[in-house]
């Protein structure tokens, strides 16, 4: 019978107020996800910062905008901390996590951002998966960025499998946890699954 996993990473897909996270622990080809949670970091006012702030008096909208990065940051980093804390509690050592890059191109002042509705929506992806970024980091986390589009076909080469191979993998993931198992869930397992022989560089695949 093969050793229990003493390490987990940490894999993220955040959305503008809340996170998918999953603990996925083993070497890559007998991976398994040990924990998985949704995170809620903003509530009320932290949520859609940059549809506030185009609704802000101009002088205050520099200040919205780092107070809620501060308290989300906060949020998610006590929740987090606390999955952290679990995970340890069963004999595991967790240091890396990996979640999503910020993708989109940001115009190089706020008041262009505000100018266009595309663009506020763009910056408040990039504001969020930045803050989960963050909170990883105040828990001592080592945080790798990913691009999603590319997570199957890293995982699959990863894993020396075609995608077919990984797309029922990752079923089969989810049938042996049970519901809710969406597409979020799949790909913040993929997001740390592209760092599993950084965790355990002792291992071989």
């Amino acid at each position: 019978m093969p050793a229990a996993p003493s390490f987990a990473v940490l894999g993220f897909r955040p959305h503008t107020y809340w996170t998918a996270v999953v603990a996925l622990a083993g070497r890559p080809r007998s991976a398994r996800v040990l924990e998985r949670r949704c995170i809620v970091f903003a509530d009320g006012d932290e949520r859609f910062v940059f549809h506030q702030a185009a609704e802000t008096d101009p002088d205050r909208r520099k200040a919205l905008i780092e107070a809620v990065r501060t308290a989300t940051v906060a949020n998610a980093a006590r929740e987090i901390a606390t999955l952290i804390a679990d995970l340890q509690r069963d004999g595991l050592h967790v240091r890396l996590a990996a979640t999503a890059a910020a993708t989109a191109k940001r115009p190089e002042t706020l008041e262009d951002i505000l100018r266009a509705h595309s663009r506020i929506h763009a910056a408040e992806g990039n504001f969020y998966r930045d803050v989960v970024a963050s909170a990883c980091e105040v828990t001592g986390l080592e945080v790798r960025r990913v691009i999603e589009r590319d997570l199957p076909a890293h995982v699959a080469a990863l894993l020396g499998v075609a995608a077919p191979a990984l797309d029922a993998r990752l079923k089969s993931m989810g049938a042996a946890l049970g519901p809710p198992w969406s597409e979020d869930y799949k790909l913040a397992t993929q997001a740390a699954w592209t760092c599993l022989p950084e965790a355990d560089p002792a291992h071989a695949i």
